[in-house]
């Protein structure tokens, strides 16, 4: 999904869904409805002095700074900021209603400066207020003091059940309208969204309790002592996102780089890639597991660098007995060079060490039977397979997504794994994923293309 940005998420809604604009206004009238009745219920609301007045403008302004510095996450296309402990310490030193007016100004303000369309804004205000609302809400009910004036357990329990009804709001909201906008599956976006950054939401969230105790003893002078910390966190978060995603461009690079000796094959490890990962998402694989198999797929085909494949992909032939089994090879070659990198060894090596395992046991290298092959492989496979059928080619069009289940069907349970066969049947997403979309190669046919394609199957 993990939030990632602790909390603050935004995204780029398809505003011209009627779902997504139901969803949205249903969300601001909650919103609006909340605020109401916590403005008439809300004990810490009244009195009000100037020092007060000070720490809410205080609170306000170190929250639009903030949030001026969202950053891109991830995951998907969100964006996100490490503003949300100052509106949880605003909650508890103000009370919940001007907690989440500070949350809803700041936020406003930072989306309108940063020109964002109006449905977004107002969909990004209404579920932080209704998230804070609640979350406060419930600090109240289970005895939190507001202010804090010491942190022991009657304050930090109510406060771990506020983080974590906050995060849960946030992350199912974002979520529900990430998968009406993108068409993706509730669960599967939650589940990305809410676990993948926990660690640092966690973290972050143990400041806001840290900013209301030290506003609480020093005044606004306390907040100041918070803002270094927070900082320092945004910057590891910041660094971990930007290791991660240039780890990964550095592996499709690779890929690129590979596939790029034969034009036949462009893009086919990052078109298997994503279809391996939605197949294992339809499977209900956890998350973890998932993006474990989209890394091996990307990754199944890197031993073909090495030079003793290049003369058989070229060659025009049958192949000898001794070429076959050099093809047979790559598998293994694959393995090797992904098991150089220690973060990919175990899982991820054995799934691509194992893609050409068939069902029955016939396949290569191991010939390993049924639920022998780990679950990536087998799914793998089925991917690599169809991906191969349904990209054109010089001498004949891709085939029809009906052509592609038949043929998978016929073989399931001697060289696919029905149970994937059968998700692949059922799933929408694959389904778009395999009709036919790219347009044939205008290079004439010859017996090396037709060669090539076999070889990829195999």
């Amino acid at each position: 999904m993990l939030v990632g940005a602790w909390g603050l998420v935004s995204f780029r809604m398809d505003s011209s869904s009627r779902p997504v604009k139901g969803y949205v206004w249903g969300v601001v009238l909650v919103a609006g409805a909340a605020t109401v009745w916590s403005s008439q219920t809300d004990p810490a609301l009244l009195p009000w002095g100037t020092s007060r007045l000070l720490g809410a403008l205080v609170f306000t302004l170190l929250g639009l700074c903030l949030q001026l510095w969202e950053h891109r996450l991830s995951v998907s296309s969100l964006t996100g900021s490490v503003a949300v402990v100052v509106y949880l310490g605003s909650a508890l030193v103000l009370g919940r209603t001007w907690g989440a007016a500070i949350t809803g100004v700041s936020v406003s303000i930072a989306q309108v400066l940063a020109r964002k369309p109006p449905i977004r804004i107002a969909f990004n205000v209404a579920q932080h207020v209704v998230a804070i609302l609640v979350a406060a809400t419930l600090y109240e009910s289970l005895g939190g003091p507001t202010p804090p004036r010491v942190l022991d357990a009657s304050t930090m329990v109510p406060y771990a059940a506020m983080v974590i009804a906050f995060f849960t709001i946030n992350t199912a909201a974002v979520s529900v309208v990430v998968a009406l906008s993108e068409g993706q599956r509730f669960d599967e976006v939650w589940l990305r969204i809410a676990w993948s950054m926990v660690g640092y939401d966690l973290i972050a969230s143990a400041l806001g309790l840290g900013i209301a105790w030290l506003y609480t003893i020093h005044d606004v002078a306390g907040i100041a002592m918070v803002v270094v910390p927070i900082l320092f966190l945004r910057h590891a978060y910041l660094v971990n996102v930007q290791l991660q995603a240039t780890n990964r461009e550095l592996l499709e690079l690779m890929v690129k780089a590979i596939e790029a000796r034969d034009p036949y094959t462009s893009g086919h490890s990052q078109r298997v890639s994503e279809m391996a990962r939605w197949l294992a998402v339809e499977m209900g694989l956890h998350l973890r597991e998932v993006d474990s198999i989209k890394t091996a797929a990307l990754l199944h085909d890197v031993g073909k660098i090495y030079e003793e494949f290049a003369p058989i992909l070229r060659k025009d032939g049958k192949l000898t007995p001794e070429e076959r089994q050099i093809m047979h090879s790559h598998p293994k070659r694959s393995a090797e060079l992904v098991g150089t990198i220690s973060n990919l060894r175990g899982y991820v090596h054995k799934c691509v060490r194992h893609h050409h395992e068939n069902f029955d046991g016939s396949g290569y290298p191991d010939g390993l039977v049924g639920d022998e092959i780990p679950i990536g492989a087998r799914i793998i496979l089925v991917a690599d397979t169809a991906d191969a059928m349904t990209t054109d080619r010089p001498y004949r069009k891709a085939l029809t997504y009906e052509r592609v289940l038949e043929e998978l069907e016929k073989r399931a349970g001697r060289q696919f794994d029905p149970q994937v066969v059968a998700a692949f049947k059922r799933s929408a997403t694959v389904r778009r994923l395999v009709v036919p979309s790219r347009q044939p190669q205008a290079v004439p046919t010859s017996p090396a293309a037709e060669r090539r394609e076999q070889l990829a199957a195999r």
